[in-house]
């Protein structure tokens, strides 16, 4: 089979340690630069699983596109290494692919999420979103390790995503990765309840042009623009700009100097530079402007200047393949604080195909992470992150694969500046303060026949405390403090879980089920979470605590399938977390996790595509939970937010092959909806049109 760009492809099965060659070609044809990909089969010769062998000593981008014509699916790598779908992964992932991304109409990430089963977004303005997986939301949610090709791109000032600020447009991302629950160790620093990864296209392999515009209520424009130049399989570059502007929504209205808006652009670049050597580098800058919500329901003005540079590369040897990447992200947030948070991560892997069936990856990772405010924080706060990890996949049988993963973080923690002299705060007390912990991952994926799969997982992922919890000095009025302290404890979180997936063949639909158990221990509660009370001199302070533990059990269903041009999807989730009870807290958005996690959720969705025509609809339901936002006096008061539904829908027409314009109902079926504690959502509609060339 050819793949694009005049790559070859042979297919190997293997059966009873017996190699049978497919493809019509002999084995003196495997020549420099050819790949071969070992197909494990049952006895009805259906695909259960796969990994990439070089034949010859080479290092090349992975072909996403050629990999999903062969399998009718989208395939990862982002787990272990390997290609995998999504289903042979050793974790709870779901992939959103590019036509996924078109056809819901959104112009957000977010937006696309909340019809993601297991993920809950709440809209606290026009452009402040919160993704919570499993539960546990709070606004500047810590728990969530969002990439862009593998580069955090998440704040490490409080650990949080400002999903306004990610230099990425719609039109450039091939898919979207959501893994749910904890995988620190096959993910990385920080992937506490779950992890989404944008991968975006190749520049060395996918022709990526387009420019899209669009234009809705609230007063909202936008325009982005994707280019890419390449020569042959040599060398690649893409390019992307974009940027919107909008009024925002009515109630509560946004400040007259402050409305919502957002520029980037970004240049990522590959180049082949010998068979065996893949060089690449990219670079980016973002300037956004938003109201967002804190997590003691304050709103802040934010306005960011984000710029990254990132350069990498593979080299494939007789040692295996040898990844280099190293990257840092700036974040210049200038308010009246005027914090600057630099995060410079240098990372180094192997990955070792040892025979048939074993495969090894060992990792070293070194991590900077420093913010510099003289009113946030006295000066400087900082720390040094040193990991190792190690992987190892063993293909038992054909029917049976073994990922378990292993990384252990030893933190040093750095103050320079003027502290509060109050809770013992010294900057001896920061500069001798270590963290050190481990956290794994181990999965079995069994495969009973064709139609079957089981992944039995079990995990413990690492919360570690952000800058802000270990030295924020927020002022909220005269002697009133947010506080963080050094010796704050991470939160463990271990999580055990049993999924099946079935093909209901003859019919086209697949079923999907799991079950987890989760236990958090040493649950953290940001700076000013905490009842406020004096500290001494003169001082009122919240500091941030460890504040108990707490267990959470959760459950879905989901069906899904295709009928000649008709797509549908269903699906349920139940959730419920007990807590211990909070006795030095009082409870808020930070703390009050079992009454902040909606019970019950359900997301149904149908399309339809008709010559030119692409109809699609996509609906979601949930319960009623506790969110927390302030009275009049500034008082932390609770607020129930009411169950409700959301229908989104598109209506997309194909004027040319390159040409297509769109119209997008957001919330249809209401004018305005209420998802957190301080924004209305009103009703929106979107036109746009796109020319790909």
């Amino acid at each position: 089979m050819a793949g694009r760009q005049g790559r070859t492809f042979f297919f190997e099965k293997k059966k009873q340690k017996t190699f049978t060659r497919l493809a019509a070609a002999s084995p003196e044809k495997l020549g420099q630069g050819s790949k071969v990909f070992w197909f494990f089969f049952s006895k009805k010769n259906c695909f259960l699983s796969f990994f990439l062998f070089s034949v010859n000593v080479q290092a090349q981008s992975v072909d996403y596109g050629s990999l999903e014509q062969m399998f009718g699916e989208p395939i990862t790598t982002s787990a272990t290494g390997k290609p995998q779908r999504a289903s042979d992964v050793p974790a709870d992932m779901v992939i959103i692919t590019s036509d996924d991304i078109r056809r819901s109409g959104a112009d957000s990430i977010p937006d696309i999420l909340q019809f993601i089963t297991g993920i809950d977004v709440r809209r606290y303005g026009f452009a402040d979103w919160e993704v919570g997986v499993r539960g546990y939301d709070s606004p500047l949610n810590p728990r969530l390790l969002v990439l862009v090709d593998g580069r955090q791109v998440y704040s490490d000032v409080f650990g949080f995503e400002a999903w306004n600020t990610i230099p990425v447009q719609l039109s450039e991302i091939r898919q979207i990765e959501v893994v749910r629950g904890p995988n620190s160790a096959l993910f990385g620093f920080n992937a506490v309840s779950g992890v989404v990864n944008i991968v975006t296209f190749d520049p060395l392999l996918d022709k990526t042009n387009a420019v899209t515009v669009r234009g809705g209520t609230q007063g909202y424009g936008e325009g982005e623009a994707v280019a890419t130049l390449n020569a042959g399989t040599t060398a690649g570059v893409r390019v992307s700009a974009g940027g919107w502007t909008a009024s925002g929504f009515a109630q509560p209205a946004q400040a007259a100097d402050a409305p919502p808006r957002y520029a980037s652009f970004n240049i990522d670049g590959r180049w082949q530079a010998l068979p065996w050597l893949l060089i690449s580098a990219s670079g980016g800058y973002t300037d956004a402007h938003t109201l967002s919500m804190l997590p003691i329901a304050m709103t802040e003005d934010f306005r960011d200047h984000l710029n990254y540079w990132r350069i990498g590369a593979a080299a494939q040897t007789h040692a295996g393949t040898i990844n280099l990447d190293i990257y840092r992200n700036q974040d210049l947030h200038t308010t009246s604080e005027d914090g600057d948070n630099r995060t410079l991560v240098v990372r180094l892997n192997d990955l070792v195909k040892i025979d048939a069936d074993n495969t090894l990856r060992g990792g070293l990772e070194y991590r900077n992470n420093a913010v510099t405010s003289i009113p946030l924080y006295g000066g400087k706060i900082d720390y040094d992150n040193y990991a190792a990890s190690l992987m190892w996949d063993w293909q038992i049988s054909p029917s049976y694969e073994l990922t378990d993963a292993l990384r252990l973080d030893h933190l040093v923690l750095h103050e320079t500046g003027t502290l509060l002299p109050i809770l013992g705060r010294t900057s001896q007390l920061f500069n001798s303060t270590t963290i050190t912990e481990p956290s794994f991952n181990s999965g079995l994926v069994i495969h009973p026949s064709e139609l079957d799969t089981i992944r039995l997982t079990a995990a413990r992922g690492l919360q570690v405390p952000s800058l802000a919890d270990f030295d924020l000095q927020l002022q909220v009025a005269p002697h009133v403090y947010a506080l963080g302290v050094p010796t704050v404890s991470p939160t463990s979180v271990w999580n055990a879980e049993v999924a099946y997936d079935r093909s209901l063949q003859p019919l086209p639909v697949t079923l999907q089920t799991a079950l987890f158990f989760q236990r958090n221990t040493d649950l953290l509660a940001a700076p000013g979470s905490a009842p406020y009370r004096p500290l001494g001199g003169g001082i009122i302070g919240s500091p941030v605590e460890n504040f108990g533990s707490s267990n959470e059990i959760g459950a879905k269903l989901g069906l899904r399938g295709t009928w000649g041009g008709l797509r549908w999807n269903a699906s349920y989730r139940y959730a419920t977390i007990s807590q211990d009870e909070i006795t030095s807290l009082a409870q808020s958005q930070a703390t009050d996790f079992s009454h902040g996690t909606p019970a019950h959720e359900i997301i149904l969705g149908a399309g339809y595509t008709l010559g030119r025509w692409e109809f699609d609809v996509q609906g979601r339901f949930q319960t009623k939970f506790t969110d927390y936002g302030t009275n009049a006096q500034g008082v932390l008061i609770p607020v129930t937010i009411p169950a409700y539904v959301t229908l989104n829908a598109r209506i997309g027409y194909k004027v040319t092959d390159k040409l297509t314009i769109a119209g997008t109902a957001e919330q249809f079926d209401a004018a305005r909806i209420l998802d957190a504690a301080s924004q209305y959502i009103d009703r929106r509609f979107i036109a746009s049109m796109t020319y790909r060339y």
